[in-house]
């Protein structure tokens, strides 16, 4: 006879799950918070639920990964996961394309063309699989949001501490994202 899985075996094994997938555990929605509340899940808002083993930032990511396939997460939340940036994130910054639309107060998206979604990667971070543009499509975001500001001149700085520098990767975004940032790197390293 096959065993069935209870609540938190189910949760452990899919680490985030939707509240509606849950309740076929529990009687209620309001199981599922008093659960939540003796700390045995994870509320995540908007309806999601989380593994107490994982933190809330990476809860979220696992989120966009698992119910948003086309969603990569960009900007400052990709600066963050590539250890460009320490800026605070309160929500996933996920890009989409135009024809796409999120909602959920998890998540915050750009809808942008679907030609400029490039440079994905799928790796693991903090123990569970994510869908983020690399530190060099996210470096040329960074300039694209904040040209010669904090967050880009901090994570150009990084960039260029951990020494391994992708010079065409890096000319390959500027032409797509028309920015500068190949020029900026070349600049350092010549005055270094």
């Amino acid at each position: 006879m096959e065993k069935r899985l209870d609540l938190y075996e189910t949760i452990k094994i899919n680490g985030v799950m939707r509240a509606r997938e849950l309740q076929a555990f529990v009687a209620s929605g309001a199981s599922l918070r008093r659960i939540a509340d003796e700390g045995k899940l994870i509320a995540l808002g908007s309806g999601y639920y989380a593994d107490p083993s994982l933190d809330p930032l990476t809860a979220s990511m696992a989120v966009v990964y698992r119910y948003y396939p086309r969603a990569v997460i960009s900007n400052v939340t990709a600066l963050f996961i590539h250890g460009l940036t320490d800026e605070r994130i309160d929500r996933i910054d996920v890009d989409i394309s135009r024809n796409s639309s999120i909602r959920n107060r998890l998540i915050n998206a750009h809808r942008v063309n679907s030609k400029l979604i490039e440079g994905i990667e799928e790796i693991i971070y903090n123990g569970v699989p994510i869908k983020v543009y690399n530190k060099e499509r996210a470096l040329c975001d960074a300039y694209h949001i904040d040209p010669g500001g904090p967050i880009f001149l901090k994570a150009f700085k990084r960039y260029i501490k951990k020494g391994k520098i992708d010079a065409n990767a890096i000319g390959a975004f500027d032409k797509l994202l028309k920015t500068d940032v190949l020029r900026s790197v070349m600049q350092e390293l010549a005055d270094e």
